[in-house]
């Protein structure tokens, strides 16, 4: 588009190169055609942004977890994911981060992302989740996580496929 405005402004300029009101109008269309560019390629850029405009997360970043196990990407990209309804592309993060890279916190936010699906009603949780995400939880704490420490000990969590399902619908409705 640029192309066919500096082509035409070219043409026009030839045959009215002594016009003053031709050299204004012609600055102005080139003026709007540069910020034009200038505001497109913002946008693009914008486009990287994570809702959280603190945090700029690209392929590289997610690439670096998967390749690299790489914390600081891994940090960057959970906070950008803090503000989604629904986390589910970062719950695939956590999974490499936690099973590839042995990552405590990890092992902690898959738990929370597997229990939070359910958080509009808790007690919708399949015995298999539950089974999964107590499972993440005692890994967590086994690697002396802070937080998963703090509930397994508040709640007295052991991994039983019986009574799974039961304490995180108790943890959870304690929360509230």
């Amino acid at each position: 588009m640029i192309l066919l405005a500096l082509k035409y402004l070219k043409l026009q300029f030839q045959k009215n190169s002594n016009s003053f009101l031709f050299r204004v109008y012609a600055y102005i269309t080139l003026s709007f055609c540069i910020l034009g560019c200038v505001m497109g390629n913002k946008k693009k850029e914008e486009e990287a942004i994570s809702i959280n405009q603190n945090y700029y997360v690209t392929a590289k970043h997610k690439d670096l977890i998967i390749e690299k196990g790489d914390i600081d990407a891994y940090k960057k990209l959970d906070i950008a994911y803090l503000e989604e309804p629904f986390q589910g592309e970062f719950l695939y993060y956590a999974m490499i981060m936690a099973n590839k890279y042995d990552h405590p916190q990890a092992y902690y936010d898959v738990y929370l992302l597997l229990v939070d699906i359910y958080r509009k009603n808790i007690n919708d949780i399949d015995e298999n989740t539950a089974n999964l995400a107590i499972e993440y939880l005692l890994k967590a704490y086994n690697k002396n996580h802070h937080q998963a420490r703090g509930e397994v000990e508040d709640y007295s969590i052991r991994y039983d496929k019986k009574t799974n399902r039961k304490q995180i619908i108790k943890m959870y409705k304690s929360w509230q």
